[in-house]
């Protein structure tokens, strides 16, 4: 495949924890950490460069009550230069993508929140060659960079139709630096809300605690899952969408299409809005939501618990680009146990 960069690109132990992977692996496979390269992660300050669509403040303070594996500090997207963080004393964690495009011209899109160190030595080597007259200074700095970054942890985004539908074509450097912008100024993913965000990061933070590693393609069940046979499942309304990957477009499932989807559920269920989910993590209540991402043809699902971050039950499948009803029927025949 040839490799077209969009963006910067992201990167799970024998406890489960789904949905966000903690190893070196580029692709996301449970691996163990070499010798030393948690304990060199730990003695860094980790950089969280995330979306302006929250405050600096909201993001330090979800950091501040979840996240306790290292020092932090939040910057702006705008604000983050290289020569800054390079000396080895930090951990980068933000959002990075990229797009591949395979020799019969089928275009990948990945999305994800990485969280990588530098390798300073290998950096300082390839910084010296660089000449800072040369026209493509900056690009070769921050190709330098990313190379040399390895990964700590990862979370897949979940793009969004309009984003997605921009990304399948983009290849001018001009139109993926907008394309990069947006992921920082607009409303891109379905699965990053200021809540969602705080259990990806108590999850990550609780797996890297314990000096565990996981990855992102073993199903699980917890016995937690049967109290849904009493507490709601929230559903969020942008799962609701159907994907039509031919046409790169979506619509929205009518009533008799969202009764077939759950019909094989047999236990309650709501449907909610983004805004009223986000208030409900960060309000500390204890509910169990449905976190859906698709990329790629590629599915990640999960059950999770708002309040402690962990997920209850989570599966990995390929060659689906939608939630169906085998997902909820699934999951209903998890949460009897049978």
């Amino acid at each position: 495949m040839k490799r077209i960069l969009l963006i910067a690109m992201l990167a799970l132990s024998f406890q489960n924890y789904a949905q966000v992977a903690i190893t070196s692996s580029y692709r996301g496979a449970n691996e163990a950490f070499e010798k030393g390269e948690l304990d060199k992660f730990k003695a860094t300050t980790t950089v969280f460069i995330l979306p302006q669509l929250d405050k600096k403040e909201d993001y330090e303070k979800i950091l501040k009550e979840v996240w306790t594996v290292t020092p932090f500090k939040v910057i702006g997207y705008n604000d983050f230069k290289i020569l800054d963080y390079a000396d080895g004393k930090y951990s980068i964690a933000k959002f990075i993508g990229d797009i591949m495009v395979s020799s019969k011209g089928t275009t990948f899109v990945h999305t994800n929140f990485a969280i990588r160190v530098l390798d300073k030595e290998k950096f300082d080597k390839g910084f010296a060659k660089l000449k800072t007259d040369d026209k493509k200074y900056s690009k070769k700095l921050n190709e330098l960079f990313d190379e040399n970054l390895s990964y700590i942890a990862r979370a897949p985004l979940s793009v969004n139709n309009k984003f997605l539908a921009d990304a399948m074509v983009a290849r001018s450097d001009e139109k993926r630096s907008v394309l990069y912008e947006r992921m920082y100024t607009e409303e891109s993913f379905t699965n990053t809300n200021l809540g969602m965000l705080k259990n990806y990061f108590q999850q990550i933070n609780q797996i890297i605690s314990k000096g565990e590693h996981i990855g992102l393609y073993d199903d699980f069940v917890k016995p937690e899952v049967k109290n849904l046979k009493e507490a709601t499942l929230y559903i969020p309304e942008a799962y609701l969408m159907e994907y039509n990957a031919w046409k790169i477009t979506e619509k929205l499932r009518d009533e008799k299409e969202i009764k077939k989807l759950l019909e094989d559920y047999k236990y309650k269920y709501q449907f909610i809005k983004d805004e009223d989910l986000k208030k409900k993590i960060l309000n500390n209540e204890e509910i169990y939501y449905l976190r859906y991402v698709s990329m790629n043809a590629n599915k990640y699902l999960e059950v999770v618990n708002a309040k402690s971050g962990d997920p209850v039950y989570y599966f990995y499948g390929a060659g689906s680009y939608n939630l169906k009803d085998d997902d909820f029927e699934d999951l209903s025949k998890a949460i009897t146990g049978k």
